[in-house]
């Protein structure tokens, strides 16, 4: 893929960042996660980039033709990237490439931070074209304001915790030394992708055959992703005991907001909690480091680690425009669309309880 003139300054000053779509993510996806159906809208107004994004065909509710930013499972965040200088011009311009010849296409925002700035870009454009504009499958994500001169992340733990993650850190140190390293770039980069691949594999993710190197194409993604990063683009966060790697946190960054977005460990060590330990001082480390404003947790609505450590939370969800002046089928496609979020959410929360039975049925026994 030629990657268009002005996407590298686009990434950098966008109205609203996105880490998974700087050229190498969102190349290392079209090259090994996507297919001849999804392409690269990148409008210009003259000779300057105003927008880009990844787009296919869609279906929302799997009733209304639609044209969707592409977000997937690895890179669960839509937020297109718009011209920062004139936001409503470069929203207009993604909708038209978005909307084709017609011009009455259904427009699909997957992913999408609702009350961020791309958002209200892309909401201003739908008011001023006639379009309805409906939010679908809202939840909150955890994540990260980086405030100046904030508390470390462990001391606004309640007590108890705090007490606790302690103590698995002093019984940790004693089974050898520890040491904690952020890597960004450098010669020994691309050792620690490989052993971040090799630990996530060696956990319950490989056993359920859903780690990165379980599959050919996500083990391609991820080092094309990782390893084709510009400078400071993609970072790993190393926990380490006697040297050895026990937890590891693969995280890509762009235009002063970061998301946190692999993490993994040697469950031999899972009685202190190393990804844990790891977590709360990789958060301290965005905060020295002062450039980042936010971090994005990308993780699903409750999530049991990550929701009981970072305050913070992003409304999350799919952004639908119908066509200038609504129609049946927009709104009978939203209907549906809305039943399959809920019917999803019944799933989760019964393979939850079940998970909870099961693990109550084995201590039991």
């Amino acid at each position: 893929m030629k990657a268009p003139a002005g996407w590298d300054d686009l990434t950098a000053t966008a109205l609203e960042a996105n880490p998974l779509f700087p050229p190498a993510v969102t190349a290392a996806s079209l090259a090994h996660l996507g297919d001849q159906a999804v392409r690269l809208a990148a409008p210009r107004i003259g000779s300057r980039l105003v927008a880009l994004a990844p787009i296919r065909p869609a279906r929302l509710g799997r009733i209304a033709p639609a044209m969707s930013v592409w977000t997937h499972l690895y890179a669960p965040l839509g937020a297109p990237l718009l011209d920062a200088a004139a936001p409503d011009a470069a929203a207009e311009a993604l909708a038209a490439e978005m909307a084709g010849e017609s011009g009455r296409r259904v427009l699909l925002f997957p992913d999408l931070p609702l009350d961020g700035p791309a958002a209200t870009a892309i909401r201003g454009f739908a008011e001023r074209s006639g379009r309805p504009a409906v939010e679908i499958g809202a939840y909150a994500r955890a994540a990260l304001r980086l405030r100046p001169g904030a508390a470390p992340l462990r001391d606004t733990l309640e007590r108890r915790r705090r007490k606790e993650f302690a103590r698995q850190w002093r019984r940790l140190a004693e089974q050898g030394e520890l040491a904690v390293r952020r890597l960004r770039d450098g010669p020994d980069f691309e050792r620690a992708a490989l052993a971040f691949l090799a630990l996530e594999a060696g956990g319950w993710k490989g056993r359920q055959g859903t780690a990165l190197a379980a599959d050919p194409k996500s083990r391609s993604f991820a080092l094309a992703a990782l390893l084709g990063s510009a400078p400071g683009g993609a970072t790993i966060d190393e926990l380490l005991l006697g040297g050895d790697p026990i937890a590891m946190l693969a995280s890509f960054q762009s235009g002063g907001r970061a998301v946190s977005w692999k993490i993994a460990y040697d469950e031999r060590f899972a009685r202190f909690s190393p990804g844990v330990q790891l977590m709360l001082e990789a958060s301290d480390a965005w905060a020295a480091a002062e450039d980042v404003a936010l971090v994005d947790s990308l993780a699903a609505a409750g999530h049991p680690m990550i929701d009981g450590l970072w305050p913070d939370r992003i409304r999350i969800g799919l952004l639908a425009l119908g066509p200038p002046g609504g129609s049946a089928l927009f709104s009978l496609a939203v209907r549906s669309a809305e039943a399959e979020v809920a019917l999803r959410q019944k799933l989760r929360a019964l393979r939850k309880r079940r998970r909870k039975e099961v693990l109550h049925e084995e201590e039991a026994s």
